[in-house]
């Protein structure tokens, strides 16, 4: 009995000294827990926390951002150095990025004037053959109504589809008014990523609003004027609505019959 009243302060003492020293010992051994050690893979960062690593071109343009509202069409927003060539096009010196373009161009009685038919189908060539697979295009003339290449639907750049194009483009003529509309509910039914309008000639009225109406998507156009301003104000505005460019193309001298 008395032997247990003495082990009882022993114990206690015991307890005592024991706390104290884990006390001593937790911060070194929080430390220790939180050290990295290698292959420990607690710590390694997480998978969101980690930047993508970029193998090639392809992946950088899969990563890039897409561009801020009122920039997409920009051209001074876009540095076509990093477009790859398989995602851009270009025609009468308006570029645009995408993979399908459809081309609406004006085939009425006044484009027999300064060879602007002539012009139009030579730009028309180089453009498509520039283009790149996956990348897929569709032709549509109009005068009072449109004329899209046969099968209406949107060709892939390919080698075939090409020459099909250009035995085509020896069946059209210049004939008739000009009233774009058809053409480009046509166009914009197929969801392009940019469509090139180009004429010469005023539109009936109520032209720009109608094709501002029927263009939700805000597709751009870009619209090209052969006859040097003589069409007014009308392509410039259809440009501007639909968040395209607009760009006047007057002959050159070389380029206008004697």
């Amino acid at each position: 009995m008395r032997l247990r009243r003495e082990l009882v302060p022993l114990s206690r003492s015991l307890i005592s000294t024991l706390l104290a020293l884990v006390a001593l010992v937790a911060p070194d051994s929080t430390l220790s827990q939180t050290a990295a050690k290698p292959g420990d893979t607690a710590l390694r960062p997480k998978a969101r926390d980690v930047e993508p690593r970029v193998t090639s071109q392809a992946a950088a343009d899969l990563l890039r951002p897409p561009a801020a509202a009122g920039s997409r069409y920009d051209p001074r927003a876009i540095d076509w150095r990093e477009v790859p060539p398989w995602r851009q096009t270009s025609f009468f010196g308006i570029r645009a990025e995408g993979q399908l373009f459809i081309y609406v161009v004006d085939c009425s009685g006044s484009m027999i004037d300064d060879n602007r038919l002539v012009r139009a189908k030579s730009e028309l060539r180089r453009s498509v053959m520039n283009l790149q697979f996956p990348q897929r295009f569709q032709v549509i003339f109009y005068n009072d109504r449109p004329l899209s290449w046969p099968g209406d639907i949107p060709r892939s750049a390919d080698l075939t589809a090409k020459s099909q194009m250009n035995q085509w483009l020896r069946l059209i003529e210049p004939d008739g008014e000009t009233d774009p509309r058809g053409a480009l509910g046509l166009a914009l039914a197929q969801r392009p990523d940019a469509i090139f309008l180009l004429s010469d000639g005023e539109y009936p009225d109520g032209t720009v609003e109608a094709v501002a109406r029927k263009n939700t998507r805000k597709v751009p156009i870009h619209c090209i004027d052969l006859s040097g301003g003589q069409a007014g104000d009308q392509l410039s505005r259809i440009a501007r609505d639909s968040g395209g460019q607009y760009a006047s193309r007057p002959p050159r001298s070389d380029e206008v019959s004697p």
